[in-house]
């Protein structure tokens, strides 16, 4: 089956709540992310404010990304969260959403893409200095997760 990259719709918000249950911990996330309803999950996160990969009807994927501040000035960066199902992870999925960002960003006029990541997740920090991303800053023992201080990585790369 052949993996597509699409903006997210109604019908994928169940697996995607699901999904983000699924792939966030402490390892990999200061705050677990939780929503009572399908309906609390697209308040956050409407209706193609996300991509998808999907394989047919199942969602292998997201790459979300937003302007970090809300002000003209910032117009010129995204910052994205990804995540992918265990599943699929090592099979070029979260490359290939990164190259469909880097798209968009492309298309609006973006130069940086910023993320954060946590120094414990090591597998997340391999796979971004792998495509390019470099480290700009690190905010040491931002986090106090499961009885130990975590640093928290600010990674960036140019959209070229």
């Amino acid at each position: 089956m052949q993996l597509i990259i699409r903006p997210s719709q109604k019908k994928d918000m169940q697996q995607l709540m699901e999904l983000d249950r699924l792939i966030w911990n402490s390892t990999n996330t200061p705050a677990l992310l939780h929503w009572d309803s399908v309906e609390d999950y697209e308040k956050s996160y409407p209706e193609g404010q996300q991509m998808v990969a999907a394989e047919g009807d199942r969602i292998a994927g997201y790459i979300s990304f937003k302007h970090p501040f809300d002000v003209p000035s910032n117009r010129h960066v995204f910052d994205l969260a990804i995540g992918i199902h265990p599943d699929f992870q090592g099979k070029k999925v979260g490359s290939r959403l990164m190259e469909h960002l880097r798209q968009i960003a492309r298309e609006q006029g973006v130069r940086k893409i910023s993320l954060r990541v946590l120094s414990t997740n090591e597998k997340a920090i391999a796979f971004y200095k792998a495509i390019g991303f470099k480290e700009e800053g690190r905010l040491h023992e931002e986090f106090f997760l499961d009885g130990k201080y975590v640093d928290d990585l600010l990674l960036y790369k140019m959209v070229d």
